[in-house]
Parts: structure tokens; sequence; C-alpha cells
């Protein structure tokens, strides 16, 4: 099984405008038919509305039927949380509150296996190998992922430049 694309990132290396919408709704029948809408990409709302990772998990099923790419927005970078969503198959995460150059290249850190990121290694257990059916996954799911980082607060603005010069 090859590794699955990512519509979403494939979309931000060319020059079209997209166009999405916020899900707030926790809930995969919502996101199912906010899916079947006709928009590029639906963010799934981690941060502000009551998602959980079995919430988002439900959501990203719902929604996989569909053209419309899901984008889920967690409610912190924390290392843990995001190895738990990409386990799941989040391919572009947005990550609120970054402020520091510092904590983007812990996010990167975060999203990558090692040797080169901290992403713990499930394998059988997690959908987004396919519960190891894509090769070499390890090695090339960095190359799917996308990473947005939100910049919210008066210290990230100040550092907004090193902070959009982070690789990955």
């Amino acid at each position: 099984m090859d590794l699955p694309r990512n519509p979403f990132k494939a979309r931000l290396a060319g020059c079209d405008t997209f166009y999405g919408l916020w899900a707030g709704f926790a809930t995969g029948y919502a996101a199912e038919i906010a899916a079947s809408t006709g928009y590029d990409w639906l963010l799934i709302d981690g941060e502000h509305a009551p998602n959980t990772v079995p919430s988002i998990l439900a959501q990203l099923q719902a929604v996989a039927p569909y053209s419309t790419a899901p984008v889920v927005r967690c409610v912190t970078g924390d290392a843990v949380l995001i190895k738990q969503l990409l386990d799941i198959g989040v391919q572009t995460l947005m990550v609120p509150m970054v402020e520091t150059a510092e904590q983007a290249r812990a996010l990167v850190r975060a999203m990558r296996y090692p040797p080169h990121g901290i992403r713990g290694v499930g394998g059988g257990l997690a959908r987004a190998t396919r519960w190891d059916a894509v090769p070499d996954y390890l090695h090339t799911a960095h190359s799917e992922l996308c990473l947005i980082v939100q910049v919210e607060s008066r210290l990230g603005s100040d550092n907004v430049a090193e902070i959009a010069a982070v690789e990955g």
C-alpha cells in the first residue's frame, strides 16, 4: 500500500486559492455533512471545540471518502498528543500559540521519527501506517505531513521571521 498523499500540502505548493471550513462540531456525522459541501479543506478544531483523540478519529474516518482535506488543530503542542494525532492519520496539523523558533523546532521534531525527531513508533497499531501496510513508513511519513503554526501573541509576532525560517 502506498503512503497516503496529503492533498492539502500539495495544494499549498501551488498558486491556487482554496477554501475551507472550520468545524467545532465534535462529531463524525456533522464533519461528514461539512465534507460533502465541496470545500477544499475542513479544519477539525481540537483547541476550542470539545474534541478528543477518539472524536477526531471519528471525524477523520467520516471525511475520508470525500475530496475535502482534513486539517486538525490540536489543543496544545504537546509531543505526546501530536504522536497520538499523527498515529490516527492526521497529515495536516495546526498548532496554536507558537511564540519562538525553538518551539517551532520542537514541533517539527515531534512530527518526525528518529534520528530527525522524537515521534514514537507504533507501527502495526497505527492507522497512519495502515497497520504496517505502508512500506518504509518510518522513513517517508514526513514527506506527506504538513505542520501549520499559529502565531497569536506579541512575542510570537516579534519572533515571526525566526519562526518562519524553521525547516519543516
